[in-house]
């Protein structure tokens, strides 16, 4: 279930040193990521959604991490970035998020075996009508380093926001491909490998 309060969150700048990080990552092909959003009937849905992002619920029990705290921060980010969305505080639909699984790899397992030592993150996130209750849709963000070696430290920093990357670009692709025909009931789409 994906629930918590609403909360105020304050964006902090991505560090510069992870951007070849995840270029060198994305071009050797060792990031793997799936997305799978469940979409709901929705009439008449306007093409811009106001939305208030509520603070992410870390799930894995991670120590020493706060994951909903980093997959927040990412969201606020991507949300910003694009059209579809426009943040505001008591918005008409909100978005409730979720870290619901995260394993810390290990490069150097990555290096001696290929898929021994793998990175993973997986993010869920639900937008729903708050005047109606509904649930419009609910978009799931899986990223895996499972191949390389010393490339690929620092996997553990940016494979949560690599997922929310994911579940944002699904939430993007909805809301540009306007309100399902009625009685189309839900669809499964998924990307990535």
């Amino acid at each position: 279930m994906i629930g918590g309060r609403v909360g105020h969150v304050r964006v902090v700048g991505w560090s510069g040193t992870l951007v070849p990080a995840i270029v060198t990552c994305f071009c050797a092909g060792c990031v793997q990521v799936g997305v799978t959003s469940e979409t709901s009937v929705a009439q008449g849905r306007a093409k811009v959604f106001d939305v208030e992002l509520e603070q992410c619920i870390d799930r894995t029990g991670t120590p020493g991490r706060d994951l909903g705290a980093e997959a927040t921060e990412a969201f606020t980010k991507e949300l910003r970035k694009g059209t579809e969305f426009v943040a505001a505080a008591g918005a008409r639909y909100r978005v409730a998020c979720e870290v619901t699984s995260f394993v810390e790899g290990s490069a150097f397992k990555r290096w001696l075996l290929p898929g021994w030592g793998a990175t993973v993150g997986q993010v869920t996130a639900m937008l729903t009508d708050t005047r109606t209750g509904e649930v419009l849709i609910i978009a799931r963000g899986n990223a895996t380093v499972a191949a390389g070696g010393l490339y690929t430290i620092g996997a553990d920093t940016y494979i949560v926001p690599s997922a929310v990357d994911q579940v944002m670009s699904q939430l993007r692709e909805w809301a540009r491909a306007g309100a399902p025909a009625s009685g189309s009931g839900p669809t499964q789409r998924g990307g990535g490998g």
